[in-house]
């Protein structure tokens, strides 16, 4: 019997269960160099297990949803290994609080300009050094796709641009020889202090790539609308479960951050899928909302919580929205930039966790599920309802033009 989670009354995201076997205590050293690098290592192991699972496992059931769906969230695991590992690097040199706060600020997500500053800060050519040319080419070619780190978050970005506008195979195989390729040459300067000279194989240094075997591959943007949420917030729920498993099963706990930030991100691309695309708030002011209200999702709620009430037309004694508007203020009050789960300090090199905090991942893990499932429900009620009216209008148009 498959236990469905749903949102409770008595939701508390410090609750620690009687099994102690999934304690995790959540302590960052304050020392950001340190601290960086271990959050690459967790967010590449996490993507590994990811691209692994699929490449094997779900390539051998032939689970194509799994194969194109997870895409988007595996990426994006890749993508912040790097990032966190280069700004790593450029920490150890770089021992200035303030200055540090510059050079994050001017960076920002930019896996091209972080690898530039790396170079300039560790004094090192790439000039002569096939693989210091291919990983710039590499990182030059994801800058150039996703400079913002947002493409692989959300459906579009800022100015609407969609990443995949047509049918798109790309090889699974490409993706993951790339990315450990570019892991290992930034781990190397890391360790060493100079880029290593022995060969690594991998592709050309694209991104995308695109062929492979059938099933190897993840095909996208062809069957959703362009701005549909919903593979994205599937991709980022359904790999942050995936995760919960292996933690779980292999007791990986260092996968606790990245599976709690592919939760959290699933939460505002729901709240985002229902403001957009479900609710009766005009495009471009649903737009505007999003815009404005970027990763709040209490921000996000707060746009689109009467709209619910309304059509969900509950009776007096049904605690549901008060228990769902629990969980919005709880996650709301925990990370309300966004960045809790994936980096070790704020903007202002403020560190994260310096003081120990305990928390039970199984139950972690069944508030952001009882959360998503709530959303995914409330997608299905005002789906409903716009189908609803959408015949009714019809029928309307119909017997005008009939008479």
């Amino acid at each position: 019997m498959i236990d469905y989670k749903w949102v409770r009354p008595d939701m508390d995201l410090y609750h620690i269960g009687g099994n102690n076997e999934y304690l995790i205590t959540v302590a960052n050293s304050g020392n950001l160099e340190t601290d960086f690098y271990v959050y690459s290592q967790s967010f590449y192991e996490a993507a590994e297990n990811v691209i692994h699972y699929l490449g094997e496992e779900a390539a051998e059931k032939q689970d194509i949803a799994k194969l194109d769906l997870w895409y988007f969230a595996m990426v994006y695991l890749y993508r912040q290994s790097l990032e966190l590992l280069l700004k790593a690097g450029i920490f150890q040199t770089i021992t200035d609080n303030v200055d540090r706060k510059n050079i994050v600020g001017n960076i920002r997500h930019d896996l091209k300009q972080a690898y530039e500053k790396l170079i300039e800060v560790k004094g090192l050519s790439i000039s002569d050094n096939e693989n210091g040319k291919w990983l710039m080419d590499y990182l030059s070619d994801i800058s150039r796709i996703d400079r913002e780190s947002d493409m692989f978050r959300y459906p579009f970005g800022n100015n609407l641009k969609v990443l995949f506008d047509r049918q798109t195979n790309i090889s699974l195989v490409a993706t993951h020889d790339n990315m450990n390729k570019a892991f290992s040459i930034i781990k190397g300067i890391y360790d060493t202090g100079d880029i290593l000279e022995q060969g690594i194989e991998a592709y050309e240094p694209h991104l995308i790539i695109e062929g492979g075997h059938y099933y190897q591959q993840s095909v996208v943007g062809y069957k959703y609308s362009q701005h549909a949420f919903y593979p994205y917030y599937s991709s980022y729920e359904e790999v942050g479960n995936f995760l919960k498993g292996v933690i779980m099963a292999e007791k990986k706990a260092n996968l606790f951050m990245p599976m709690c930030y592919l939760y959290r991100n699933a939460v505002e691309l729901g709240l985002k899928r229902l403001i957009i695309e479900d609710s009766h708030i005009d495009n471009s002011k649903a737009l505007k909302i999003v815009r404005k209200k970027k990763h709040s999702i209490l921000g996000l709620w707060n746009s689109i919580a009467d709209e619910i009430k309304e059509y969900a037309n509950a009776s007096e004694d049904d605690t549901t929205l008060n228990d769902s508007q629990r969980y919005i203020q709880t996650f709301h009050n925990f990370d309300q930039s966004s960045d809790l789960f994936r980096y070790p300090c704020n903007k202002n090199m403020e560190p994260y966790f310096l003081d120990e905090k305990k928390f039970d991942i199984e139950n972690v893990a069944s508030c952001f599920e009882e959360l998503c499932n709530f959303l995914d429900g409330v997608d299905g009620m005002l789906s409903a309802v716009q189908d609803y009216e959408a015949e009714m209008a019809a029928e309307m148009a119909s017997y005008y033009d009939y008479y």
